[in-house]
């Protein structure tokens, strides 16, 4: 025996309407809720929020070329500081080599990737032979106030810890590894901080 819809047609066609905006609006949330991965991405690095955005410098490589923030504003940088006179000078340019060989099969990541080492201490000779180890590698120099902003901006005072920065589009600094960060761990953290605003 069958028993009797007891609600009218326009009720259930209400319930059902219903049904559907409240999944439509789940679905839609939780989209938009995926494509802000800064907010759930988790690195062995320390990420920056918000991200900081680099002032405006001039500095110029060993070849007398300029190169300024206009041009970290497209792609990805690994940025660091030292005196290439010195032990951590040449560690800081080993880590930013070695984190790009690492990443070097993410052909998208290889392609948007430069290397920038802010010399402390005019050597150039030295900057000359250093910029020649990779072609995506800038030594840059000047005049420490011209260096100044760039360091304030990035609270790196100590040329003795190689710390590298993580620039990304739009000349923001969006996280930085530690000298205690190994180079495996340095190279999973740029892959997902490079995938995660620029989903492929």
């Amino acid at each position: 025996m069958f028993l009797r819809n007891r609600h009218r047609l326009w009720i259930r066609i209400v319930f059902v309407l219903g049904a559907i905006s409240l999944f439509i609006f789940g679905y839609q949330w939780g989209n938009r809720y995926q494509q802000q991965p800064s907010e759930t991405l988790a690195i062995d690095g320390v990420l920056v929020r918000p991200p900081v955005t680099l002032p405006d410098f001039q500095l110029k490589d060993p070849f007398g070329r300029a190169f300024d923030r206009k041009t970290l504003e497209s792609g990805w940088s690994l940025l660091a500081f030292g005196d290439l006179s010195r032990a951590s000078g040449q560690l800081a340019v080993q880590r930013l080599i070695d984190v790009r060989n690492r990443v070097a099969d993410q052909a998208a990541l290889g392609q948007a990737l430069r290397l920038v080492l802010i010399a402390t201490a005019e050597t150039p000779t030295l900057a000359r032979d250093f910029a020649g180890l990779a072609t995506s590698l800038f030594i840059l120099g000047g005049e420490s106030s011209r260096i100044a902003p760039l360091r304030d901006a990035l609270s790196s005072l100590d040329d003795e810890t190689p710390t590298i920065y993580v620039i990304g589009p739009g000349a923001r600094l969006l996280a930085l590894f530690p000298d205690t960060e190994t180079g495996a761990a340095m190279a999973e953290d740029l892959k997902a901080l490079f995938y995660a605003h620029e989903p492929q």
